[in-house]
C-alpha cells in the first residue's frame, strides 16, 4: 500500500484532524495543489502550491468525487483562474468531510501519469487506510451521500436538488428528512405539506397519533429523527416532539433543532430541559435578539433571577427592543397557562426592568379597560365601577406602606399587582383556587418590584389587605 505524498502528519492533515475529534466540522470539501521535483540526490521534493474550500458542490459517491477531481472540480474558466495555486500543479488533492464516519476521504490525482489513490483518514491524526479504487464500497458511497445532506442546505440545490437526489437514490431517510426540513424552513406554515413527503417514507405518521413518531427516535439517524421533530413540533405534537429532538445532542444539527427543542419542552412544562436547549442556541446564534427572549423568560419563570441580568443585556446587545419584549411578556401571561409562582417572577422582574416600555404599552388607564374587556360578564360598567374602587383601595394601602414614593411609583406598583393577578386574562389556574394563594402570588410580584427599584428596605406584605383580597376575589369571580 502507497502512502500519501502529502504525509498524515502534515499541518493540513493535522488541521482537520483537530477538527474531526472536536465540535467544529471540518470544511466539507478542500482541494490543494502538489507539485514534485527531482533533488539532486535523486529523492523527490514535495511543493505545496495552495489550499482552497470547495463550496456549493459535493459528490454524492465515491465515484463522483473522483469525477470532480479529473474534471478540475467542474469550474468555469474564470472560476479556474481563481484557484490557479491549486490548479496549475501536477497532483490535486482533495479532502471530502464524511460526518456519519468521522473521516475524510482523501485523494490525491497525478494529471500527468492519471494515478489515482483514495485513503480513507481519521478519526485520530496519521490514521489512514489506502482503499483499492476498483473495488465496491457501497458503505463508502452512502456515507458519501448522508455527508451530501449533513453538510448542509448549500449543497442540496434546494428542492429541486432533493427531488433529483430522491429520483437517482429512492427515498433514504436522509434524503427524505432533507426535503422536510427545506419544506419547514421555506414554507413553515405548511407543515402538512412537509408531512405528505414523511409518509411517503414513514407511512406510520399521523398527525392524530403520536405513537407512529416515537420510533424513529430509535430507528434512525439522529438528524433524521431531528427534522421528524421539528415537523411533530409544528403538528402540535409535543411530546413526540421532545422525544425526537433530544437526539439533536447525539449530531450536529441546525441550532434552530435546539429551539424547537426549547419550545416543545417548554410546552410540556419542563423548563430545565427548556433552559439547557434555548442556551445552546443561543450560544450558536448570539445575534438573534428571540434566543435571548425565550432564554429570558424560561430563567425568569425558573427564578434565575442572577442570570437574567446578562440574559438581558445580551438581549438587547444583540438588537432586542423593550417594546417587544414588553409585549411577548404581555402574550405570556395574558395566555393564563402559567403557574402563579412563574407569572410573579416574571411580572416582578420585567415590570421592573422594562418600565420605560411598559408604561407607554401599558398605562393604567388602559389596563383598567383591557381587565374589564376581557372578563366579559352580564354587567360591564358594574365590573369596571368595582375595579376601580379596589384599585383605589390599593392606592391608599400601598401610599401608606411606601410613604414619600411619588404617586407615578404608587401605580408602578398597582401595575404590577394587577398584571400578578388574573385579571388581564382568563386565567384557567385561577379556577378553584383560593384568594388568598391567589393574592400572596401578586403580593410576591410586588415584593420583586420594589426589592429591584425601591430597595430591599422597603419590602411589604399586603396579601392579607383588604383591596389586594378583594382584588384576588375579583379574579376568581370572573374564571369561573
Amino acid at each position: 500500500m502507497s502512502q500519501p505524498l502529502l504525509a498524515l502528519n502534515h499541518d493540513w492533515h493535522r488541521q482537520r484532524a483537530h477538527l474531526r475529534s472536536g465540535r467544529m466540522r471540518p470544511p466539507p470539501l478542500v482541494a490543494a495543489g502538489i507539485d514534485l521535483a527531482q533533488a539532486s540526490d535523486s529523492s523527490r521534493v514535495v511543493t505545496l502550491g495552495g489550499l482552497a474550500v470547495i463550496f456549493g458542490v459535493f459528490p454524492a459517491s465515491l465515484v463522483e468525487f473522483l469525477e470532480l477531481a479529473r474534471l478540475r472540480l467542474h469550474l468555469g474558466a474564470g472560476q479556474a483562474r481563481e484557484l490557479d495555486a491549486v490548479l496549475n500543479t501536477r497532483i490535486l488533492a482533495m479532502w471530502a468531510w464524511l460526518p456519519t464516519l468521522r473521516q475524510d476521504c482523501y485523494l490525491e490525482l497525478d494529471r500527468a501519469t492519471g494515478e489515482e489513490h483514495v485513503w480513507q483518514v481519521g478519526p485520530g491524526p496519521g490514521e489512514g487506510v489506502e482503499l483499492a479504487i476498483e473495488a465496491g464500497h457501497e458503505d463508502l458511497d452512502a456515507a458519501f451521500l448522508d455527508a451530501l445532506v449533513l453538510n448542509g442546505p448549500g449543497h442540496w440545490g434546494g428542492e429541486s436538488g432533493l427531488a433529483k437526489l430522491v429520483e437517482r437514490f429512492g427515498r433514504q431517510p436522509m434524503l427524505v428528512a432533507a426535503q422536510v426540513a427545506d419544506l419547514l424552513d421555506h414554507q413553515p406554515k405548511e407543515p402538512q405539506r412537509a408531512l405528505e413527503f414523511a409518509r411517503a417514507r414513514w407511512p406510520e405518521l399521523s398527525q392524530e397519533q403520536e405513537s407512529g413518531w416515537a420510533p424513529l427516535a430509535d430507528s434512525e439517524h439522529p438528524w433524521v429523527a431531528v427534522q421528524i421533530g421539528r415537523l411533530a413540533l409544528r403538528l402540535g405534537l409535543v411530546r413526540a416532539a421532545r422525544l425526537l429532538l433530544r437526539q439533536g445532542g447525539h449530531t450536529d444539527v441546525a441550532p434552530i433543532a435546539h429551539f424547537d427543542l426549547g419550545q416543545a419542552c417548554e410546552a410540556l412544562g419542563d423548563l430545565q430541559a427548556a433552559e439547557s436547549a434555548f442556551a445552546r442556541y443561543a450560544a450558536a446564534r448570539p445575534s438573534d435578539p428571540d434566543a435571548w427572549r425565550r432564554l429570558l423568560l424560561c430563567r425568569l419563570r425558573l427564578g434565575h433571577f442572577t442570570v437574567a441580568e446578562e440574559t438581558l443585556r445580551r438581549y438587547r446587545s444583540s438588537g432586542g427592543k423593550d417594546q417587544d419584549l414588553a409585549e411577548r411578556f404581555l402574550s405570556t401571561i395574558a395566555r393564563g397557562t402559567l403557574r402563579g409562582d412563574q407569572r410573579a417572577n416574571l411580572v416582578g422582574w420585567l415590570c421592573a426592568r422594562l418600565q420605560d416600555a411598559m408604561q407607554h404599552r401599558l398605562p393604567l388607564t388602559r389596563l383598567i379597560d383591557e381587565i374589564c374587556e376581557r372578563r366579559g360578564g352580564s354587567d360591564p360598567e358594574q365590573a369596571a365601577l368595582q375595579l376601580t374602587a379596589l384599585i383605589d383601595c390599593l392606592r391608599v394601602e400601598l401610599g401608606a406602606c411606601l410613604a414619600g414614593q411619588l404617586p407615578s411609583r404608587i401605580d408602578d406598583v398597582v401595575r404590577v399587582a394587577l398584571l400578578g393577578l388574573p385579571l388581564h386574562d382568563r386565567h384557567r389556574t385561577a379556577r378553584g383556587m383560593a384568594p388568598e394563594k391567589i393574592a400572596s402570588y401578586a403580593n410576591d410580584a410586588m415584593v420583586l418590584w420594589i426589592s429591584l427599584c425601591l430597595g430591599p428596605e422597603r419590602l411589604i406584605r399586603l396579601e392579607e389587605g383588604q383591596a389586594l383580597l378583594g382584588l384576588a376575589r375579583f379574579a376568581c369571580a370572573a374564571s369561573r
